[in-house]
């Protein structure tokens, strides 16, 4: 090869928890996934820097907290301009090329219906993606034309897959959500939207000319809802014998959760039967997504890349199936914030398990690290190299962050290996907070109990106020402006 630097791709799933791959003891089947774990690091403890899409990804793109990006919701991207980890790999010299969901910029029905995401590239273009082939999540694909839209087009297929998710998102808008009754894709095998994703990377890869190393991100838009998967992926679930999650709602309720939860209070009402179909489904996608992470590995393997190629997965948040009478996210469970993460370095020598604390801004100060890519200016991200370098029983291994924080609509909340504590941003108001050394299934709510009193000041006084000269008050502002214009918080 002409160069010496390694490639990378960073494989991506949307709304995937970090509990359910089978590497970890979870039940969808990810042989694949299963195999990079044995070939690298997996971090059974890597936490959403926010439970939901945009600032999630943001965070990974920036290697900035929400609190410093300023994008608190779904309404609006963040600057293109600003910092950005592709474009400092570029500028490394590197090809850097997108193909899936980046949700970068606003998707929805705001004020975007009508535009193909084609039109939108010059802002890929400026987070530093030279190559994009950018696809909407299924839900935007309604009313807004992509790549996967024109190719369903093509094949006359575009008004069945408009119909069916119609249907689907006229359901969730109802509050009467059914997700156990999901249809599987009207489409025929092999054609649904991660299929194409999967397939537009194989032939990405295949095509590649060799003249420079490579990035590639691989964003596919599932296990996300709907949850489509197709009918042979489902059939090898056993529904009856899955878990049916947690079934208690926690006490006190939150003000927050009760609000989420009264949208759809059929969820809440789910029965184990109900639950656990549920999850025949979401696992369903995630076997179909792991099927193609095994088709891009084959096809690295056989273009004479693997040897040279870092293999990274991660997702943006997790998602609660039920569990505590909640769908989706945007909420501070563990659930909800916690995410899968492995590194495969080319040529690893032993299979490493880490239950050390992490956070999602340290993985692309890790890519930036391998690429030899300037690093982002003042990230508190951390380089995750270093655990590679780790013996199974070294001690190092299992040492990550006293505490790390998620955020999302003006909320923060930090994490530690014991405790979840949630509060308003400006004043500190707390909402909840969760023991997991007394409650592992976060079910009671300690946040007003006297005893906990003394936790909670050091908790704010070590990982909040350290953080307060990071906020950008402007920007949460203008975030706390909206809300109170609009009545939304998204």
């Amino acid at each position: 090869m002409p160069f010496t630097k390694p490639n990378l791709v960073f494989i991506f799933a949307d709304q995937m928890r970090g509990d359910c791959i089978g590497a970890v003891g979870g039940e969808a089947l990810t042989p694949n996934l299963d195999r990079l774990t044995t070939e690298g690091i997996l971090f059974e403890r890597c936490m959403s820097n926010s439970p939901l899409c945009v600032p999630a990804r943001t965070c990974l793109m920036t290697g900035q907290l929400v609190r410093e990006n300023g994008i608190w919701s779904n309404r609006s991207g963040a600057d293109p301009l600003g910092p950005s980890h592709v474009r400092n790999i570029r500028d490394a010299g590197y090809t850097t090329a997108v193909i899936g969901k980046t949700h970068l910029w606003r998707h929805g029905a705001g004020g975007q219906a009508g535009v193909h995401v084609k039109d939108m590239e010059h802002v890929l273009n400026q987070w530093g993606f030279e190559d994009c082939l950018e696809l909407n999540d299924p839900i935007e694909t309604a009313w807004m034309d992509c790549h996967y839209t024109d190719h369903l087009a093509a094949n006359g297929w575009l008004d069945m897959h408009r119909d069916f998710i119609g249907a689907w998102f006229a359901e969730m808008r109802s509050g009467n959500m059914t997700p156990w009754g999901q249809e599987p894709s009207p489409v025929p095998l092999g054609e649904d939207e991660d299929s194409f994703i999967g397939r537009k990377a194989v032939e990405w890869i295949e095509r590649y000319d060799g003249s420079k190393p490579f990035y590639l991100q691989i964003q596919f838009t599932g296990p996300h809802d709907p949850y489509d998967g197709p009918t042979p992926y489902r059939d090898m679930y056993a529904i009856d014998e899955l878990d049916p999650g947690e079934l208690q709602l926690e006490d006190p309720p939150s003000r927050g959760l009760e609000r989420f939860r009264s949208r759809s209070p059929s969820v809440a009402r789910a029965t184990r039967f109900q639950r656990q179909r549920w999850r025949a489904w979401y696992y369903a996608n995630v076997t179909l997504i792991d099927e193609w992470i095994g088709r891009v590995i084959s096809v690295l393997e056989r273009e004479g890349h693997l040897e040279n190629t870092w293999i990274i997965f991660n997702s943006d948040h997790g998602e609660m199936l039920g569990d505590h009478g909640l769908q989706g996210k945007a909420v501070f469970y563990e659930k909800a914030m916690h995410v899968p993460c492995l590194i495969r370095p080319p040529g690893f020598a032993r299979s490493l398990k880490s239950d050390a604390l992490i956070e999602q801004i340290d993985v692309p100060v890790t890519m930036l690290a391998l690429t030899d890519a300037a690093p982002l200016a003042d990230s508190l991200g951390r380089s995750l190299l270093p655990y590679l370098e780790c013996e199974v029983d070294d001690p190092k291994l299992h040492e990550g962050k006293p505490a790390v924080l998620s955020e999302l609509f003006g909320q923060t909340a930090i994490t530690t290996d014991r405790f979840t504590l949630s509060m308003r941003v400006e004043d500190q108001r707390l909402d909840l907070l969760f023991d997991r050394e007394e409650d592992l299934g976060e079910t009671r709510n300690f946040v007003d109990d006297s005893d906990y009193k003394d936790d909670v000041h050091r908790l704010i006084d070590t990982f909040v106020r350290p953080y307060e000269d990071r906020t950008n008050a402007t920007l949460l502002a203008d975030y706390r402006e909206y809300v109170q214009t609009t009545g939304s918080i998204n």
